[in-house]
């Protein structure tokens, strides 16, 4: 893996986005944490800038979505200052990396994140997050419209349940043009430069899953 160029997007490690008492518990909770952890230890060893994205909204609303659910005028999840929308103590950034704070589901959209990339002439994003179909995602399409190559890390993604996020990923794996899907053991391997095992893109619509097949498919990548 050249990892010249290459930067980590972590998206949405925040509390409420990951525990159980939080406002979108995942299915993956201890699991997703040992592989986001394992692929964020791999990325520093390796010198990689690290990028965490943080959705963060004023408490009166202002700036969340329109025809949001709120309760007596306040966001029902994300509101800045809330402890739980802080990110996962497990996964916490160091003094060194970036943080982003967005306002809509994807990084790109009203943020500096696209300077912020162009100023360290990125053309590789290492990427892993929550929720995977939603925040996670729709991050990633925007960097595929604006021509990154993109690393999937699977293992260190989640969202509500299996099935959402293997389908999440297929869907991505299906057009994520130039990329690659990777497990974070694999990463680790990779960025020590020691051989490795990854799933390259090389066919538009490779994966047209149905409920049958879905997990075969997702297992294969």
């Amino acid at each position: 893996m050249d990892i010249s160029r290459t930067a980590v997007i972590a998206v949405d490690f925040q509390r409420e986005c990951i525990e159980a008492e939080g406002a979108w518990p995942i299915y993956n909770k201890d699991s997703l944490l040992e592989n986001a952890a394992t692929a964020l230890a791999a990325c520093r060893r390796a010198g990689l800038p690290i990028i965490y994205t943080q959705h963060w909204l004023d408490p009166r609303g202002h700036d969340a979505l329109r025809f949001e659910p709120r309760r007596n005028g306040r966001p029902m999840h994300s509101v800045a200052g809330d402890p739980m929308a802080e990110i996962h103590p497990a996964l916490a950034p160091t003094p060194d990396d970036i943080m982003i704070r967005k306002q809509r589901w994807t990084a790109f959209y009203g943020t500096n994140l696209e300077l912020t990339l162009n100023q360290m002439d990125i053309e590789h994003l290492v990427m892993l997050g929550v929720w995977t179909e939603a925040c996670f995602e729709t991050t990633v399409w925007d960097a595929i419209w604006r021509d990154y190559r993109i690393t999937i890390v699977k293992d260190a993604c989640g969202t509500a349940t299996e099935l959402m996020h293997m389908t999440s990923i297929l869907d991505l794996a299906n057009w994520l043009y130039g990329g690659s899907i990777i497990k974070a053991s694999e990463l680790a391997k990779a960025l020590a430069k020691k051989p490795y095992r990854a799933w390259q893109f090389e066919t538009p619509s490779a994966f047209p899953y149905t409920l049958e097949t879905v997990r075969d498919m997702y297992d294969s990548i």
